[in-house]
């Protein structure tokens, strides 16, 4: 189905009015705490961008991609869950069978955003079952975190894996040294367990997608986009990344992900892969 267009239009400047929202934040975050801009400029800008997705997270938690609540993913979770970068935990609620999870741990290692994952998590019927973990995705990251969580065993090794599931939405866009990354949480994923995502990928300029699509993603990449959106990158190949984790595997048992918008300046992909058991 061909987009109309006031959703061409909105697909195409979306990125800049990001860009724009986020330096505002970056001037009220200078104006703020000056001494951080001076001193550590690092913890300044994680600041101000932590300032903007509390601020947007709940408008782009609504505003999901249709196929993600239309297949309910979250919905269906169950077993031991790993959470990769829940923010503020605006995705919660789409946890909505606690019944069903025996524990899920939050990896956010945007610690200025912990208190308002917690409240999220009581506030969507989680309460103990969601652990937040201060880390990030990179195995050098979560890695020993998990172990400080008693997940590794004595050996201190995954072993066999230790999530049932693991949940991307919107996050591997930003983490660091993304090959290792997306192959450490495939290391973690048990055999037969599910790894859900909803990510926003490269607009290749391909049958499907759109020249305009293409060069914005370019346009905006040389204006700034990952200074001002907290490391997010425009122009990863999220798909293939995940295909060549399972290699070693002969691939994956099942993948199930769908292309929304591809025309877009921010192209998602949606959807599932099952590892082998």
């Amino acid at each position: 189905m061909e987009p109309t267009i006031s959703k061409r239009i909105q697909g195409y400047v979306l990125p800049a009015l990001l860009m724009l929202a986020s330096l505002a934040y970056f001037v009220q975050t200078a104006i703020t705490a000056p001494y951080l801009l001076l001193t550590d400029f690092k913890t300044y800008r994680d600041r101000a961008f932590a300032k903007l997705w509390l601020a947007i997270g709940p408008a782009f938690a609504k505003e999901m991609p249709a196929p993600f609540d239309a297949n309910a993913l979250l919905a269906s979770s169950r077993g031991v869950v790993l959470d990769v970068g829940p923010g503020a935990g605006h995705q919660l609620f789409r946890f909505s069978h606690p019944e069903n999870i025996t524990m899920i741990y939050g990896a956010e290692p945007g610690v200025s955003m912990h208190a308002a994952l917690g409240e999220s998590a009581y506030k969507t019927g989680l309460g103990d079952k969601y652990r937040i973990l201060a880390c990030g995705a990179e195995p050098e990251s979560l890695i020993p975190a998990l172990a400080r969580e008693g997940l590794l065993g004595g050996e201190k090794m995954l072993g066999n894996g230790v999530f049932d599931e693991i949940v991307c939405i919107r996050v591997l866009c930003g983490v660091p040294r993304i090959e290792e990354t997306v192959e450490g949480l495939y290391r973690c994923l048990k055999p037969g367990g599910r790894f859900v995502l909803c990510e926003h990928v490269v607009n290749a300029g391909s049958e499907g997608s759109s020249l305009v699509g293409w060069f914005l993603q370019y346009l905006y990449t040389a204006l700034g986009w990952s200074f001002f959106l907290g490391g997010c990158q425009l122009r990863r190949d999220t798909t293939a990344l995940l295909m060549k984790a399972a290699e070693a595997d002969d691939g994956w048992a099942m993948v199930h992900l769908e292309k929304v918008d591809e025309w877009s300046a921010i192209p998602h992909i949606v959807g599932y892969c099952i590892k082998k058991a």
